[in-house]
């Protein structure tokens, strides 16, 4: 019996169709030698994946929308990784389930919402009966390190609101711990790969700290508004005092102004590691992605 799937382009194709669309796709991404052909087969390859997805959710997969270059990332590493398509997507499950775990207990702590913690418990266990031995340890040491740096945040934004700065170092700090989520996947990346290489879950990392100053400089105003930690406010107060920037007092220009020499600095660093990073050929396009988050956070930093 066919598992049919909706296609992007609406009509009904049975799953072994998008099976082969897919294996076209990554074929044609093998051979893609340029930014402008390279990111559009991204997004072919991310929604064929969505559409191979068996338990889809709406509105959970709405929530995760943000992580569309994270699924995408680790996708492709799995792939080149084994050149064994089941095995890659069954992978690619598990770090989706993860990942939507993560996400749903965001969201129950925001928005003391018991719904979320009940669905995400349920997504964990599932997981959770998929894997075994070290698989299953590192999980749940990787949890208990991701909830560390849950406190860890809180009590950086109280001291924030208590009217501490912080200089270059801590702000790269936070920067770093809070793309640590992606560390979660090297377990399955691991796992999956006969030959991983530890230097891919670097480069990711980095790569993932490189988006999170992207959604800084775009969450900005709503972060204010909020007092949420943001990078582009937690260097900019080292000039301006915090209380000014809250009450609205200094314009989103001059905090990108008063920010700009430190974060660039922050920014320079992350770039240095990930070309300091040796990676397999199989793995090249990491660093196209790298140069294309890199690029696109130089200009809106100039504008």
């Amino acid at each position: 019996m066919h598992k049919y799937v909706r296609h992007p382009e609406k009509r009904i194709v049975p799953k072994k169709e998008l099976i082969i669309i897919l294996q076209k796709q990554l074929n044609e991404i093998a051979n893609t030698t340029t930014s402008k052909e390279f990111f559009p087969l991204v997004n072919e390859i991310y929604t064929t994946l969505e559409h191979l997805d068996e338990e889809p959710d709406p509105a959970l997969n709405a929530m995760v929308g943000g992580y569309v270059k994270e699924f995408v990332t680790t996708f492709l590493i799995l792939y080149f990784g084994t050149r064994d398509l089941p095995k890659a997507l069954k992978a690619h499950s598990l770090i989706k389930s993860l990942t939507k775990y993560i996400v749903l207990l965001d969201k129950h702590y925001d928005e003391k919402s018991y719904e979320h913690k009940v669905n995400a418990d349920i997504i964990f266990k599932k997981v959770m009966a998929n894997v075994d031995g070290y698989v299953k340890h590192s999980i749940m040491h990787n949890m208990a390190t991701l909830w560390a740096t849950a406190s860890y945040e809180i009590r950086l934004r109280q001291r924030m609101l208590h009217g501490e700065v912080f200089n270059r170092k801590e702000i790269r700090n936070h920067m770093l711990l809070k793309s640590s989520d992606t560390l979660l996947y090297g377990v399955i990346l691991d796992n999956h790969i006969e030959s991983y290489n530890p230097n891919v879950m670097r480069v990711l990392h980095f790569n993932q700290a490189v988006l999170d100053i992207q959604d800084d400089y775009n969450d900005l105003e709503e972060d204010i508004l909020r007092h949420d930690l943001n990078i582009f406010v937690m260097a900019a107060s080292n000039e301006v005092p915090l209380d000014n920037i809250y009450a609205g007092k200094v314009s989103t220009k001059m905090i990108m102004k008063k920010s700009s020499k430190m974060v660039n600095g922050i920014l320079d660093d992350f770039q240095r590691c990930i070309v300091g990073t040796t990676v397999e050929s199989d793995y090249s396009f990491m660093k196209v992605f790298s140069r294309h988050y890199i690029n696109n956070l130089r200009t809106s930093l100039k504008n």
